[in-house]
């Protein structure tokens, strides 16, 4: 249920698709610019090479050695090498290796914590957008407990990164994507940054980062990229401090770039209607702890017209608000 909505005949849909989290700034115009190049010198002609440059520039980014950075072909890679033996707190992202599974206590936010020898979950959470405290993380670590943390929204979400304690910690390994921060989900590029990467890369495939994601990456300005998370952070923030109440839906408080939200009738019947008015959200019915009405939207520029066509749909429906 997750990617998107499918494509229509080798083309995306021209539905208002907010069940996709991405960066509400889009692409910017650099990393465009930079494929438009990647496209015109004809890179896709040429095999990658070992992925050093890519790292460098990762490695600027988060002012952290490059000996501990690996990259994939998206985050989803480097999840699918991970061991099988894992706690999961629940709801969480639903690729993730279960050993053990157990939840997190839910009010007006989902409060997570860390339990078992290792763990892995996502921050901020997917799908209900709440975030770790570094003092729990810390704590956990020190312990000697193993610890994956998927960051793939931190850097465009008004969070806590955990990527300085990587070379402090062995025991912790952090996983991350240009995807979702860059808004483009079609150049897969998921990275680790942690002494575990090592051990993941040997498992990796070769040529797994295609030429012209290589070619587009490898060639960011490292403080155009920070100044650009930098702005989407606080374009996210903004766009969190203006949600309120919605009449009608339970509204979750959330860190990140999409909001959980539960409806009186359930997400399914609740897309079908969306979906007459050419609007799409994530029924999230099939999240571990989520409950039918469930659903989860992506705070795309456009959010504040998809709560008013939601209110709307509830007061057709007789939905008292």
């Amino acid at each position: 249920m997750h990617g998107g909505l499918r494509w229509e005949k080798g083309r995306p849909s021209s539905i208002r698709d907010f069940s996709v989290n991405l960066n509400p700034l889009g692409v910017p115009k650099f990393l465009e610019e930079l494929i438009e190049e990647a496209v015109r010198s004809k890179v896709y002609s040429f095999y990658p090479d070992d992925y050093r440059e890519l790292k460098r520039v990762i490695s600027e980014i988060y002012d952290v050695n490059e000996e501990i950075i690996a990259v994939f072909n998206g985050a989803s890679e480097a999840i699918s090498l991970l061991d099988r033996d894992f706690f999961v707190p629940e709801p969480n992202y639903q690729e993730y290796p279960r050993g053990w599974i157990y939840l997190a206590h839910e009010d007006e936010e989902f409060r997570f914590t860390l339990q078992g020898n290792k763990v892995i979950t996502s921050h901020p959470n997917n799908p209900t957008g709440a975030s770790l405290s570094r003092d729990d993380v810390i704590s956990f670590l020190q312990e000697g407990k193993i610890l994956v943390l998927d960051q793939s929204f931190a850097d465009i979400s008004p969070v806590d990164s955990f990527v300085d304690l990587a070379e402090e910690f062995p025991n912790l390994l952090v996983i991350s994507s240009f995807t979702k921060a860059f808004s483009v989900p079609g150049l897969r590029l998921g990275f680790t940054i942690g002494n575990m990467s090592r051990i993941l890369e040997r498992h990796a495939p070769p040529w797994r980062v295609n030429g012209i994601a290589y070619y587009a990456f490898s060639n960011i300005n490292p403080r155009e990229a920070k100044n650009f998370f930098s702005k989407s952070r606080e374009e996210v923030k903004v766009s969190l401090d203006r949600i309120g109440r919605i009449h009608g839906l339970r509204v979750y408080k959330s860190h990140a770039p999409y909001v959980l939200a539960e409806a009186p009738v359930p997400a399914e019947r609740l897309n079908h209607e969306l979906l007459r008015r050419g609007y799409y959200v994530r029924n999230c019915s099939n999240f571990v702890g989520l409950r039918g009405n469930h659903f989860r939207f992506s705070l795309r520029i456009d959010f504040p017209e998809l709560i008013l066509v939601l209110q709307e749909i509830l007061q057709e429906l007789e939905i008292p608000s």
